[in-house]
């Protein structure tokens, strides 16, 4: 997969193309069929080895979902600012501890992990175990998680109350959509999630009730707000982490 692919994902329009570690075969984070009340959910978090936890016990959660680039110092670097702020993280760690050096290694790894059911299904044991709480939650992702938090929007009351996706995403399937805010942070021009596919998201959205707010940073490109990565902007990415804390620390409650 290059650059330029446009490979179709499904559940988007035609000429959707797929962005950085999207599977070719379009996997995606099944919605539950259950459709109980929030604290109904009695699923429990899965283990240590799979996912790090970290924040206070009891406070607001959120999902946060790392890029193809696996579970990077940059991405433990926005877990502990989220803690910092006031919510408890949930990071699952989809590539079981590897970090690939270069494109074409992350893309290797992103299909053959997202080929395997049990990806998909360890974000929904995620998603089901803070739902269960009862506390307002949120699901974030950067590019690859990105595109994997959307689904978790038609998951009714498993679903989160919000979304922060950075340069990724897809529209909403289903009906059962109770997200009510999605904030999405991108880079003008970006090869990899296009000013076309931003509108595709936005008005899935939109169209579903929710409110979508779309901060764009001028000069910037895909990844800028992950230290260490290809196009990391340290001003960008300070700029993103106060919007970010600010946004969940009005909706925490």
């Amino acid at each position: 997969m290059g650059r330029g692919s446009r490979d179709a994902v499904p559940g988007t329009s035609g000429n959707a193309r797929i962005a950085p570690g999207f599977p070719r075969s379009g996997s995606s984070c099944p919605r539950s069929g259950r459709r109980a009340g929030r604290r109904g959910y009695g699923a429990a978090m899965p283990t240590s080895d799979q996912v790090t936890t970290l924040g206070p016990d009891g406070a607001p959660g959120v999902l946060l979902l790392h890029p193809w680039w696996g579970v990077t110092p940059a991405v433990r670097w926005w877990a502990d600012e989220l803690a910092g702020g006031g919510r408890r993280v949930v990071l699952p760690d989809l590539f079981g501890g590897a970090t690939p050096a270069t494109e074409e290694e992350a893309e290797a790894l992103a299909d053959a992990t997202l080929a395997d059911p049990a990806t998909a299904a360890l974000v929904a044991r995620c998603a089901d175990a803070l739902a269960a709480e009862g506390a307002p939650w949120a699901a974030m992702g950067f590019s690859l998680g990105a595109f994997l938090a959307c689904p978790l929007a038609g998951r009714g009351a498993a679903g989160p109350d919000e979304l922060v996706l950075f340069y990724g995403g897809r529209p909403p399937a289903g009906a059962d959509v109770r997200t009510r805010r999605v904030e999405l942070h991108v880079a003008p021009g970006d090869p990899w999630f296009t000013d076309e596919e931003l509108g595709e998201v936005s008005s899935g959205f939109r169209d579903v009730g929710a409110e979508v707010v779309v901060h764009r940073y001028e000069g910037c490109g895909h990844w800028f707000a992950e230290v260490g990565s290809p196009g990391h902007d340290a001003a960008a990415t300070e700029r993103a982490r106060q919007r970010v804390l600010v946004q969940l620390g009005a909706t925490a409650g």
